[in-house]
């Protein structure tokens, strides 16, 4: 069997104990990648691929320097979002993060690179939101049945037609400007507006 074959092979087996697509390409030489989105952490997918190299079924691969990397989607970014929102740590994190980037003297990009929302708080809310998803297994699903319907529509204040194509893109920047909005219009004990989104109580 070609080493081409058993690379398929073990993408094929990590794909079905994580239950997550798995893709396992070669770079150069004698390194390989494995690559997937979402799902298991790193040091857990590590585990299983070197279990599966402990065994008899694909030897021509246990030569071979396997790298793990896991990317997270617009879907996991949104996930975490609503999950700390709802848990009440967002604005929390937004307001501590914040105010270590200005002790620290973190400049801020020139005017009307990135637009007049992205301050400390916008980029501290990325910050936050992406350390979730980096140290979050499977972060593309809801923590709780009540996400549900609100992940979906920040992933939908999220998106905007990009040159006039007619094909909405999503991405965690419009995601974060729109949660943003939504945390400072807090007032009171009222759950804030977001765009489309809205908490269960406005719905009622």
């Amino acid at each position: 069997m070609s080493r081409s074959r058993q690379a398929a092979l073990l993408a094929r087996h990590l794909a079905e104990v994580t239950d997550i697509e798995v893709g396992l390409y070669h770079d150069t030489g004698a390194r390989w990648i494995a690559m997937w989105a979402d799902g298991p952490l790193e040091e857990v997918m590590r585990t299983h691929l070197d279990t599966a190299l402990a065994g008899h079924r694909y030897v021509d691969m246990r030569d071979r320097k396997i790298d793990c990397h896991r990317s997270t989607s617009n879907r996991a970014w949104a996930a975490r979002a609503i999950a700390s929102r709802r848990e009440g740590t967002l604005g929390t994190a937004i307001v501590e993060g914040a105010a270590h980037r200005r002790s620290l003297g973190v400049g801020m990009p020139r005017p009307g690179v990135h637009g007049p929302t992205h301050t400390h708080e916008y980029y501290a809310l990325l910050r936050h939101v992406d350390d979730l998803c980096r140290g979050t297994a499977y972060p593309e699903r809801a923590s709780a049945p009540e996400d549900e319907p609100l992940i979906g529509q920040l992933l939908a204040a999220g998106s905007r037609d990009r040159a006039n194509t007619g094909m909405p893109t999503v991405t965690e920047y419009e995601m974060a400007s729109a949660l943003l909005a939504a945390e400072q219009a807090r007032t009171g004990d009222r759950p804030p507006k977001l765009g489309v989104i809205r908490s269960q109580e406005e719905n009622r």
